[in-house]
């Protein structure tokens, strides 16, 4: 494959090089996490501020991705201080309730029959991954790097919609991201990536992907817990994971940027 499958802007795709590198030095530590953009903390209890922020001016990103909701605003001010851009999402969060919901999603959605799904695979041509990207990347969303996508670094499942016309028209993604000897976090699986061309939306083609990329999680990596990050706000977001029975429980991903190594301080929406 491609080893040069980094997506976006030139900032991003820098970005998307240090955290692929940053993750191959740290991939035995437990404290560290990674699902193909930026080496994070896993957790509050794995580190201090000051690894945090070395982590995000090392790359130009991270985040931790278990901080205590009720302490995220601490945790801001403390990025503030040390001169990063915080970005706080809460996090959504659901176990076997959320596997049984992707289930009635394939039962009741039936997919458009001009478009066909396909898993993303060592073998898949970097074309499409590169179309799969370009429709992402319009709708606000950067990918993770494709050697993540294509399964190739830890245990994921990248699903797209493809058309007639051999266009990626929809994706969804879903990858481990905490050390598998974590405490707490090692079953938990990061999913996201959920992005359909403007044209299409209304056909729940996201909404279908995400669903495959949960159960083939399971399936194949044994995965029964999900979680992801949604804006407080992004009513969108909130009503795809309601549909997925995923749910705030307290916790917060608290990310932060280096706003020298990335313009606006924004790694994705």
């Amino acid at each position: 494959m491609d080893q040069e499958e980094y997506f976006g802007n030139d900032d991003q795709r820098a970005l998307l090089k240090r955290g692929h590198a940053l993750a191959g030095i740290l991939k035995n530590d437990t404290r560290f996490s990674f699902y193909g953009r930026t080496v994070g903390m896993a957790s509050s209890q794995d580190g201090d501020l000051d690894l945090l922020a070395a982590l995000a001016r090392t790359q130009g990103n991270s985040n931790c991705a278990a901080v205590p909701e009720d302490e995220s605003p601490e945790y801001a001010s403390g990025l503030r201080a040390r001169g990063l851009v915080p970005l706080i999402y809460r996090k959504w969060e659901g176990a076997g309730d959320t596997l049984a919901a992707a289930r009635a999603v394939l039962d009741a959605v039936t997919m458009p029959g001009d478009v066909t799904v396909l898993r993303v695979v060592r073998e898949t041509p970097g074309d499409l991954l590169s179309s799969a990207a370009r429709m992402a990347l319009e709708c606000g969303v950067l990918p993770i790097c494709g050697p993540a996508l294509r399964a190739e670094l830890q245990p994921a499942v990248c699903v797209m919609a493809v058309d007639r016309s051999n266009n990626v028209v929809s994706i969804a993604a879903a990858s481990a991201f905490a050390h598998p000897n974590h405490a707490t976090l090692s079953g938990q699986a990061w999913w996201g990536i959920l992005a359909t061309d403007p044209v299409r939306r209304g056909q729940k083609l996201a909404l279908v992907l995400g669903a495959h990329a949960i159960l083939e999680m399971e399936a194949r990596f044994g995965f029964r817990n999900f979680m992801t990050g949604v804006e407080p706000g992004n009513a969108a977001s909130e009503a795809v994971c309601a549909t997925m029975a995923l749910a705030p429980r307290g916790q917060a991903i608290v990310g932060c940027a280096d706003a020298e190594a990335l313009t606006g301080g924004l790694m994705t929406k």
